[in-house]
C-alpha cells in the first residue's frame, strides 16, 4: 500500500517530533492495520540513502562477488532490515503486555527510520569525504550513531510506554538484528 502525500507529511512530521522529545509526535501517526502497512513505505524513502551508503562502504572494494550478487544481497539485506525486527518483537511486546501499542510503535519506528537516514547520510559524505582527521572522523561519526539510537530508544519507549531499562533491551535487540544482517551480508559478500 502505498500511503497518501499526506500521510508521509504526518508519519515524517510525527517522527521528527519524537526527535524533538516531543511525545506529541505520536499523535500523527496512523495506528491502523492499514497505516501499519503504509509506513513500510518508509523503505522506499530511505531505499537511496541506503544505496549511497552501499556504495560508499570500503568493505565493497574487497567483496569478490559480482556486480549482480553484490545487487541482490543487499536487496535482500535491505529487505530483511525492514521486516526482521517487526517480527521479532511482536512475541516480545506480547509478552510484557503491550500488544496493544505494537502497530502504533512499528508505524513510529518505520517512519523514524526515515529521519535516521536523512541524519546519518551526510554524516557518512563527511567521513568519507576525507576533510576530517581520522580521530575527528570516527568521533563525529560514533557521535551521531549513538544520538540516533538514542531517537530509537526514544521512539521505542514512548511509543509502547514502557521503562527506560526495557526500550533499551528493544533497541539493543534491533541492534543485534542489525549486526547480524551485516556479519551475514559481508559473508555472502566474500
Amino acid at each position: 500500500m502505498i500511503p497518501s502525500t499526506r500521510e508521509i507529511v504526518y508519519g515524517l512530521y510525527g517522527a521528527w517530533r519524537l526527535a524533538r522529545l516531543d511525545r506529541g509526535g505520536m499523535s500523527y501517526f496512523d495506528a491502523s492495520t492499514e497505516g501499519f502497512w503504509k509506513s513500510f513505505f518508509g523503505a522506499a524513502l530511505v531505499l537511496p540513502g541506503y544505496a549511497i551508503l552501499v556504495l560508499l562502504d570500503p568493505a565493497l572494494e574487497k567483496a569478490t562477488a559480482g556486480g549482480l550478487r553484490i545487487a541482490l544481497i543487499h536487496a535482500l539485506t535491505y529487505s530483511l532490515s525492514w521486516t526482521v525486527y517487526p517480527v521479532v518483537v511482536h512475541p516480545i511486546v506480547q509478552a510484557i503486555d503491550r500488544e496493544a501499542a505494537y502497530t502504533k510503535f512499528i508505524v513510529a519506528f518505520n517512519w523514524a527510520k526515515v529521519i535516521q537516514m536523512a541524519i546519518y547520510l551526510p554524516v557518512v559524505g563527511i567521513v568519507t569525504a576525507d576533510v576530517l582527521p581520522d580521530g575527528m572522523a570516527n568521533l563525529l561519526n560514533g557521535g551521531v550513531y549513538m544520538l540516533l539510537l538514542a531517537y530509537q530508544w526514544v521512539v521505542t519507549r514512548t511509543a509502547l510506554d514502557i521503562k527506560p531499562m526495557a526500550a533499551t533491551g528493544l533497541v539493543a535487540l534491533d541492534f543485534m538484528v542489525g549486526v547480524i544482517l551485516s556479519v551475514l551480508t559481508a559473508g555472502m559478500l566474500m
